[in-house]
């Protein structure tokens, strides 16, 4: 007989979906104390730039609970086009994080709404 799982596709238990918002909201947000986490590559971050006042989380961080995020930080998720970043953020809400939230569009949509990024 096979055992199933009931884990998402981010391969950690937990929610099916996380909110969701757009690169501006998320700005704002970390403006007023919410943390952006990056999770792309350490070498994506640091060689393509990185959303003003984001920090590197990468996904073997994340697996390993390396993180050093607190349990109840109002996260902001973001990755380079949106596509890796609502896997680790229910990851994240998965592993017990309590404020989790997905940024839409990642990295290339900060840079078209114009918002700053560092290198």
């Amino acid at each position: 007989m096979w055992r199933f799982s009931r884990k998402d596709a981010g391969g950690a238990a937990g929610p099916a979906s996380v909110p969701t918002i757009d690169v501006k909201e998320a700005f704002s947000r970390s403006k007023r104390g919410a943390k952006l986490i990056d999770v792309r590559s350490a070498r994506e971050y640091t060689h393509s730039g990185h959303p003003e006042g984001a920090r590197s989380v990468p996904p073997d961080h994340i697996k390993r609970d390396n993180t050093g995020l607190g349990r109840d930080d109002e996260l902001l998720v973001i990755c380079l086009s949106g596509h890796r970043s609502p896997r680790q953020a229910k990851r994240l809400a998965g592993m017990g994080y309590a404020n989790v939230t997905n940024v839409h569009g990642g990295l290339m949509a900060w840079k078209k709404a114009g918002l700053p990024v560092r290198k």
